[in-house]
Order: C-alpha cells, then structure tokens, then sequence
C-alpha cells in the first residue's frame, strides 16, 4: 500500500451473559506469550489487571465491522506458517497463537460488547508503554475519475507494476542483511536504483503500455500515491478497485515536511486538505514539490478493495496500518484517540474507543509511537482522515 502520509473522528445480564460464560469457559485455545525476564526500559507491555480491562474496553463501532475485520486478518494468519514468531515490543507471540485466539473470540462474541468481556475474561490486554506519545493519522480510498485510454482532460497515468522492475532478496548475499529487500532495473549487466519519480513522472515509462488508468487531476494522482489504494470511476459508469502492488523502492520522503522546512506551512497547520490547497495554490511548484517524494506507487486491479499489505481486504474503522517490526500483522488491537483539544487518550470519554486488526503497513508509519487508521471509501472518509493527527493510547490483546 501507499505511504499514508497525512495526517475529528466519527462515532458511531441474564441468559446471554451465562450462555456467554459457558461458551468462553468451553473453549479449549490456549496460547503462550514469552515475556523478557529483566524489566523492559525501552518500549514495552505492560499488563492490565481485569478490572482495569473491563473498564476500558469500552467499543463504540459496529459488532459486523469487527466480524468483517477479524475474518479478513483469520484468512491472512492461516497462511503464515504456526511457529512463526511475530515481535511485539519486547515479546513475542506464535502465529498460531493469534489465529486461535482470533477464532476462539469469533465464535464466542456475537457483539462487540461480548467481546469485550469475552477478552477480558479469556485473554490478557496489555497496554503499549511508549517512550513518546502515539500519534494517530488516518488514511482512506479516494473515488476518482479515470479515463482507460489518454485524452485531453486525462492525462495523468497509473501504472502496474513495470516488468524491468527486480527485486533483490539481500538476504541471500549477507547475513546481516535479514529479509531486506532492494529493488532496481538492470543496466548493462548491472543492478541500478528504478526510476526516481522525477524520471517517471518525466516520461521514463511512456510507451510500454504499464498503464492501467489515467486521471485528470496531478494533485489526486500524486495522493493517491499516498493513499495506496482508489475506487476508480470510468465514464461509461464501470468501476474498478485498485492497490498498491509495488514501489520503485526509493526514499519515501514526506510533502508536508518539505512545505514546514522550507517555511510555507507552519507545523501546527498540516493536514491533507492544507497540502492539496497548497499545490493545486501553487500550479508553478508542483512537480519540484511532489519530485522531493522519490518514491513512486505501482497498482493494481483487485476484486474486492481496498487490499491493505497483508493481501486481505480492508475494513473502514476497523483497519490500521502499524509497524509490523513492534506489532504483529493481524493482530487484534484496542485504540482510543483522544479529541484534539484533549492532552491524550486517558480522558474518560476518547473521540475514538474500539477494537482494531493490525491489517496494514505504510513507508511513513516507522516505529512503535505510530499508527494510521483506514476510516473508507469516498468523501467521507477523506473528511475524516484528513485533519487526523491525534495523540492515542494503544493496547493490544495476546493469550495468556
């Protein structure tokens, strides 16, 4: 998927509770997480006792959207092989271990307030311990315009994935290197950077007919970019779903950290809708602007979309992008946002309070302090996710 750059926030004791006992009581799951035997000075968990659980797992998002979201994360998680180890801060937690926990919850919870008991119960909620506060940005698909052939008006291509594109498993030549992988183009025998944005954007691949879509508007496509995933309108009323397939594997550089370093955007006013008044203000400064970004988003047609990084399809409100170094892909999660007028999340009444799934990853959502939340599809979601920049609090669910 994209970089997700920018930068509020929406709403939404009898039988059941004995017939919800018994079930959880009958589940037979249990996992294992290895915990560090000296205590933690860098990031870290830090667990919550059942009372402190089951007062802060308070949902305020729809039980389908959690279904919809755990289903998507249950198909990613059976794919990864059972004893793979996923870092979380300073422990570790098997895959198996989350697919379990993640099937015992589905079929225990028929409503988020269910699962709310039904985690506090049956598993153990740790809070992430941050040595700077979580910030919270949020990203959407956009609905564009598009064109499958070029025309005046849409002039501005989409490309797949080009064939030239290589990439490079680093571990296989050194050790150190791990699962790094680097990409490039071969040149005269020779592995060399792909094509800068700059060269792209200039014409590097006209003519090889990677083209998937055109759009009409430089800013919305270089945003998209951004966003990683669109719903693409054609005139003839046919829609497409697209994703991020691949990048040229350059920099991911920031816009609006080049407006704030150079003085055009004060820090305090950045948000998606300040960059896109800014360049579409300031036609004569695009391309250098949007050239500092090297990093260029390849796509590709899905079938149901938006697909985040793990290959499975994204949930609006439930969905975010983490680092999958300090979180575990799929991972069910709790988030509470605070307010911008709140100091943090700790408020008693947070403008965001639900269970989320670790379903995404981005360039810019680097280290254990940040996450990025998937709000939809359309205006709506744009409104929404463009002005996020929030401080939150961040917990996340393992077996005992």
């Amino acid at each position: 998927m994209g970089m997700h750059d920018t930068l509020s926030v929406p709403k939404p004791a009898s039988m059941a509770a004995v017939l919800l006992s018994a079930t959880i009581a009958s589940c037979a799951y249990v996992g294992s997480v290895s915990v560090p035997a000296t205590p933690a000075t860098g990031p870290h968990l830090a667990a919550l006792d059942a009372d402190a659980c089951r007062a802060l797992l308070h949902d305020d998002a729809s039980a389908a959207s959690l279904q919809q979201a755990v289903a998507s994360c249950t198909e990613y998680l059976r794919k990864v092989p059972a004893d793979h180890s996923f870092a979380v801060l300073d422990q570790h937690v098997a895959a198996n271990d989350l697919l379990g926990m993640l099937i015992a919850l589905a079929d225990t919870a028929p409503n988020a307030a269910d699962w709310s008991r039904a985690v506090c119960g049956r598993f153990r909620v740790y809070q992430a311990v941050l040595p700077q506060p979580l910030l919270v940005t949020g990203y959407y698909e956009p609905e564009l315009a598009a064109s499958r052939k070029r025309t005046e008006r849409f002039r501005y291509p989409l490309y797949r994935t080009p064939d030239d594109l290589v990439d490079v498993d680093l571990g296989q030549f050194c050790a150190e290197c791990g699962q790094r992988v680097a990409k490039g183009r071969v040149q005269s025998g020779k592995l060399v950077p792909y094509y800068s944005r700059a060269e792209i954007d200039a014409g590097a691949l006209e003519g090889r007919g990677y083209e998937i879509a055109w759009l009409d508007d430089p800013v919305e496509a270089f945003f998209l970019h951004v966003q990683g995933s669109a719903l693409l309108r054609f005139q003839d009323g046919v829609h497409m779903e697209i994703s991020y397939s691949s990048s040229n594997g350059l920099p991911y550089t920031s816009l609006g950290s080049v407006l704030v370093a150079q003085g055009k955007v004060p820090r305090d006013m950045v948000s998606l809708q300040v960059l896109k008044d800014y360049l579409r203000a300031h036609p004569d400064e695009q391309r250098q602007l949007m050239a500092a970004n090297q990093r260029y988003i390849f796509f590709r047609a899905v079938a149901a979309g938006p697909v985040g990084s793990l290959g499975v399809p994204l949930t609006g409100g439930r969905s975010i992008a983490a680092d999958p170094k300090q979180y575990p892909p799929g991972a069910l999660l709790f988030i509470r946002i605070a307010s911008l007028d709140q100091p943090s999340a700790a408020s008693r009444q947070p403008a965001v309070s639900r269970f989320a799934l670790n379903q995404d990853a981005g360039a810019a959502i680097s280290g254990p302090s940040r996450v990025d939340v998937f709000w939809g599809t359309g205006a709506a979601a744009e409104a929404i996710a463009g002005d996020m920049r929030n401080p939150g609090e961040l917990y996340v669910v393992l077996p005992k």
